[in-house]
């Protein structure tokens, strides 16, 4: 973000408190990556730009550079979603949703695809969608956008298309004969639901059902997947998960 002036889509992913009154936010904007910029005075009670500036909000930005960071000089509220505010769970899966994207996403490259998959991962949570299952297809479509995501196909050592097992270690689904120390045996319908989530779109997840086995072994798979090249335990808001 090298203008003086910026204007900018940004959705707001974590805020900290700067010295008495001022608020440095991290923003994922639709077209300069993720940035860290200061909106001064927005603790103040009075402020314009406290309720812009808070996470969960989808605003268009005015900004300047300043020596430092960039400085927020104004707003128009596009979306707030302040309803995460209102049920415990669903703040804390928008609130994961947000961590694991600031932990994934680097620098200020443009990164539009993760720009939109999280404002609909947000929209749909706001819904009512099955949370558990869209924290799931968020995982796997974000490492996907990242180049990191696991071969569903068949077996990424030998290519064998007979596999029921996975191995976060190799990159994805493993055959018998290429077992890795930390594979897992996984049922071909789950297989085939991991695929039809990094292929459909979120808002097709409302045609998915799953029984509770098919959502434990989603979520080992995730999991294993995501601490393993993501180091994911660092995101506090997964622990509060109520999984």
């Amino acid at each position: 973000m090298k203008q003086k002036i910026l204007q900018t889509e940004s959705i707001i992913l974590r805020t900290r408190n700067l010295g008495d009154s001022d608020r440095l936010v991290t923003m994922l904007s639709r077209n300069h990556g993720k940035f860290v910029a200061v909106a001064r005075g927005a603790r103040k009670a009075k402020s314009k730009l406290a309720a812009g500036v808070d996470i969960f909000s989808y605003s268009y930005f005015n900004l300047y550079r300043g020596k430092a960071w960039p400085i927020v000089t104004g707003y128009e509220s596009i979306r707030l979603f302040n309803c995460f505010r209102e049920d415990l769970e669903t703040y804390y899966y928008g609130l994961y949703l947000a961590e694991l994207t600031d932990l994934l996403v680097s620098g200020e490259e443009s990164c539009p695809d993760v720009f939109f998959l999280l404002l609909e991962a947000w929209i749909l949570l706001s819904l009512g969608i099955d949370r558990p299952l869209l924290s799931r297809a968020y995982e796997l479509k974000l490492a996907a956008i990242s180049g990191y995501s696991p071969c569903l196909s068949n077996c990424i050592i030998c290519g064998s298309n007979r596999c029921k097992h996975f191995s976060a270690r190799s990159g994805g689904l493993v055959c018998s004969d290429c077992l890795a120390q930390d594979s897992i045996e996984i049922d071909n319908g789950t297989i085939a639901l991991a695929r039809r989530i990094v292929d459909y779109p979120l808002a097709k997840l409302k045609q998915i059902s799953l029984s509770a086995h098919q959502k434990e072994q989603l979520k080992q798979v995730t999991t294993l997947f995501m601490n393993y090249y993501f180091d994911i335990p660092e995101i506090k808001s997964r622990r509060l998960l109520p999984e």
